[in-house]
């Protein structure tokens, strides 16, 4: 995922130069991590490209492929088996640096406070109720959680294309299938769809999601299912 706070994450690559943290160069095909391996460490990818993939119904499917400056391998440091939960291949000659998890809310401590703020709530949270989506992923429930704890922090509105890229971020899959699921939120009237520039914010011409409904994981998880008919 893209480091939040700085598109170029100079805040990580500052220490980096200073010699804080350990660079590693991955040779082209080279694999940097194993579905269903053990992690101990994320990895910072500074130059180059990694290729995200993972076995489903026992065939390769890519979920990503990450340009600099991006942050992988993170999920496991907050799994308790720490199990990895797919495969990290480099795409061309690449640069990692290795981050353990005290390197990673090292970051969070150094991020504007806001940020920070918003992502040790985020951490926080998704360990505490997550921990069995995380091991087997259910995006349209991601989705809910991640914008449950926007609404939950007071944060009811957000931009939408920038949503679209870190939620296809978060659970490595592409930007059609988050639009998919968020149409689908919209669908049911949770959230709202709109044009920025209608609601008089100054980025003109850009969409923003609402979320309309209050509390809006529990909502969800206890709306009653739909009768299925012959």
């Amino acid at each position: 995922m893209p480091l939040p706070g700085s598109r170029d994450g100079s805040v990580v690559m500052k220490r980096v130069s200073h010699g804080s943290f350990l660079q590693r160069t991955v040779l082209k095909h080279n694999v940097v991590f194993t579905e269903g391996s053990k992690g101990e460490e994320a990895f910072l990818l500074v130059d180059g490209k990694i290729e995200i993939s993972g076995n489903v119904d026992g065939r390769k499917k890519v979920f990503a492929v990450l340009q600099p400056v991006s942050i992988f391998g993170e999920m496991a440091l907050f799994l308790e088996d720490k199990t990895r939960t797919a495969t990290a291949i480099a795409l061309e000659d690449s640069k990692v640096v290795v981050l353990n998890r005290d390197d990673l809310e090292g970051y969070i401590e150094s991020a504007p406070p806001a940020i920070s703020a918003m992502l040790k709530v985020m951490v926080s949270r998704l360990k505490s109720t997550t921990k069995k989506a995380l091991r087997a992923p259910n995006i349209p429930m991601g989705i809910v959680r991640v914008l449950d704890l926007f609404e939950l922090n007071g944060k009811t509105e957000i931009l939408y294309d920038s949503a679209v890229r870190h939620l296809s971020d978060i659970f490595v899959c592409g930007a059609q299938t988050i639009e998919g699921y968020l149409q689908g939120l919209a669908g049911q009237g949770h959230i709202a769809i709109v044009s920025a520039e209608k609601e008089g914010v100054a980025t003109s011409g850009r969409r923003i999601i609402r979320v309309q409904t209050p509390h809006l994981l529990q909502t969800v998880l206890h709306a009653p299912k739909p009768d299925h008919q012959d």
